[in-house]
């Protein structure tokens, strides 16, 4: 009776860890200076990447992964901070309307992976974020997201 017990609890530890093993690992979130330098088909082709990967993770490793990423924008200066802005507008300004309503409808797929929760939480860190801009800051981001799909 006990051996029984033992071995179905050694195998129900042996399936657990495979189970684990199994489960998708997210990859490093790359160096924003490297994603920069991404052409938009590349952009648009690792985004699709860590979307399937996402799907099969944990909302702790989707968090882990967006704190890891959030860390590496942190880490650019100031300077470096605005040069990478300023470049990736200019080149969604750039885009054509077709890519960019593929872009968003990528970004619109990726928020579907997430759990009322998550995206809960994410609205929470957004309101944060704009709570810490300057009034021209605020001004300047409502202007963008508020902007006519049409009339990019």
């Amino acid at each position: 009776m006990k051996v029984s017990i033992l071995r179905n609890a050694f195998a129900s530890t042996v399936l657990a860890i495979a189970t684990c093993l199994a489960h998708a690992k997210l990859p490093e979130p790359l160096d924003p200076r490297e994603v920069s330098t991404m052409s938009f088909e590349q952009r648009l082709e690792h985004g699709r990447m860590i979307r399937e990967e996402m799907k099969k993770a944990t909302p702790e490793e989707r968090k882990a992964f967006r704190d890891k990423m959030h860390q590496k924008i942190q880490g650019l200066s100031p300077q470096e901070h605005t040069e990478l802005h300023q470049k990736m507008h200019a080149e969604w300004q750039a885009l054509s309307n077709e890519q960019k309503t593929q872009l968003r409808q990528e970004r619109k797929a990726m928020m579907e992976i997430l759990t009322p929760q998550e995206r809960k939480e994410l609205r929470e860190e957004r309101r944060k974020a704009i709570e810490r801009m300057s009034p021209e800051e605020k001004k300047r981001w409502h202007d963008e997201m508020h902007r006519s799909p049409k009339g990019d």
